[in-house]
């Protein structure tokens, strides 16, 4: 049979009444429901204190402690994404959003704190610069190729990368330098690099994705961290590539889109009673300037298929003629299957990516 709310009341030391209710836990945060007020007087509290177990009772919720880094993991558990979205989602958050927002309790944010937060981002994307020069202390293990020792250069690679992870030099968060990069400063054929990379993420140790700096993989602190700006003990700037800090601001779309991942969580929020009302209206965004897409000429089309089949590269082929015919994004063709595709009536029917 499941008990009803509880309560009691309790004197503090400077002659005050503290009401305190308890009423389970909630299930999807795990935090246990208290309901409490404190008053001046005994009477006033025997008062709220029927008020609150009657509160209680009907099921409407206390004040809750839930932070922003909280909300965002469970709405990420629930929320409907394709998997490319969810990807890039998760970037966000990880790099932009937790770092400055994932501590504050859902209660204390309001419009004012977004504004100043996509006021920061719009000076840099950075959130370790506070407008003062700095030194940016690039993180990157020596990799040396041994000739002499009998595993490829790209097992050695990933030894000293996977070591560098696990002894803490290389933190959840922390960027890894591009192959180009790596490449040019340690001798190493890229193609070495790559594949070491690659067993790296199957592993799950990195995040690696197209266009982008392979990332150690896990949640970094939830407070903004100074060590860009400090030396480490042995640590090589001039080896590693440390440079001047150059303010690079976040562009208007990228800032709306942090709006929009954080108006789902708030708007899942109120839905789910841990907030009164959602912070993001009052919110004021950027504004983003008009793009001004440049498609090529059918000619230029033609002529690109045109090469690929005369390379002898077929799927290429296929592949930009069906994105010339279709219009479709590359996550979306790369979904294709033979189910998708109806040869008689000449018909794809693109419905996932």
């Amino acid at each position: 049979m499941a008990r009803g709310p509880s309560g009691h009341l309790e004197q503090l030391p400077s002659g005050g009444f503290r009401v305190d209710v308890y009423a389970g836990t909630d299930p999807l945060t795990g935090r246990r429901l208290r309901y409490r007020r404190t008053v001046k007087t005994e009477q006033q509290a025997r008062i709220v204190l029927g008020k609150l177990l009657e509160q209680a009772a009907a099921g409407a919720p206390p004040d809750s402690g839930v932070t922003v880094a909280e909300l965002l993991a469970r709405y990420m558990e629930v929320a409907e994404l394709e998997p490319s979205t969810r990807e890039t989602y998760d970037g966000y958050i990880r790099r932009t959003i937790l770092p400055a927002l994932g501590s504050m309790p859902l209660r204390k944010l309001r419009g004012p704190v977004l504004d100043t937060f996509y006021a920061r981002l719009c000076r840099c994307a950075d959130l370790t610069c506070t407008g003062r020069p700095f030194t940016e202390h690039r993180k990157s293990p020596a990799i040396s190729i041994d000739p002499d020792d009998g595993r490829p250069a790209w097992h050695q690679a990933a030894d000293a990368l996977r070591s560098a992870i696990a002894a803490g030099l290389l933190s959840a968060g922390d960027q890894l330098p591009s192959v180009r990069e790596l490449a040019a400063r340690e001798g190493v054929r890229a193609a070495a690099l790559q594949h070491a990379l690659a067993v790296l993420a199957d592993e799950g140790l990195i995040t690696v994705r197209q266009g982008r700096r392979a990332v150690v993989s896990g949640q970094p602190p939830r407070t903004i961290s100074q060590r860009k700006r400090r030396g480490e003990t042995g640590h090589d700037c001039e080896r590693a590539g440390c440079l001047p800090h150059q303010c690079r601001p976040m562009s208007a779309r990228t800032i709306r889109q942090i709006h929009s991942i954080l108006s789902g969580a708030f708007t899942a929020a109120v839905r789910w009673e841990w907030i009164d009302r959602s912070p993001i209206g009052s919110a004021r965004l950027p504004k983003a300037r008009p793009r001004s897409p440049a498609s090529p000429t059918p000619t230029a089309v033609a002529a690109v298929i045109a090469a690929a089949r005369e390379a002898q590269l077929d799927l290429l082929a296929v592949y930009l003629w069906l994105a010339a015919v279709t219009g479709a994004r590359r996550g979306v063709l790369r979904g294709l299957q033979w189910a998708d595709i109806d040869l008689d009536a000449g018909v794809i029917n693109i419905e996932r990516s």
